[in-house]
This record gives structure tokens, C-alpha cells and sequence, in this order.
């Protein structure tokens, strides 16, 4: 996958090291999530299915759950 480049703020780079502190997590694990749950959470259902459908056939089969595992992860955290 090409790598993309971003400069990090200084508010994020303190929570990802306060996070670090307490879990056993890699860096790009804990990107790839915290992007993966905040882009599901900003589009709807169609655009997550068509992005994800159109990436690879074992990955469409798991766009419903990825779904509502998100869903999930907001009625916790609310």
C-alpha cells in the first residue's frame, strides 16, 4: 500500500503517548483503527460498503459486521 505522510499535532501525539502508557498496542495498529472508526462514523452505510466491496472480495463479506461493530463502539462510549 503507498504510504501517505501527516504531520501530527501536539494534543494527539500527548493522547497517543498517555495510550501507549497503559496498552500494549502497535503505532500503525492503533492508526489503522482510530482511522478505520472515525471514517466509518463519518460515512454512511452505502459509501462504507462501496469503498470496501470495491477493495477485495474476503474483505466485502465483513463490511455488515464492520458496521456494527462501530455502531457498538459508539453506544459504549455514550
Amino acid at each position: 500500500m503507498a504510504r501517505k505522510h501527516f504531520e501530527m499535532n501536539s494534543d494527539v501525539r500527548k493522547l497517543i503517548d498517555k495510550y501507549s502508557e497503559n496498552h500494549d498496542v502497535e503505532f500503525s495498529d492503533l492508526i489503522n483503527k482510530a482511522l478505520k472508526f472515525y471514517l466509518v462514523n463519518q460515512m454512511n452505510h452505502k459509501e462504507v460498503k462501496e469503498a470496501l466491496r470495491d477493495s477485495d472480495d474476503e474483505v466485502s463479506k465483513y463490511v455488515d459486521e464492520t458496521m456494527r461493530s462501530s455502531m457498538g463502539d459508539i453506544n459504549r462510549r455514550y
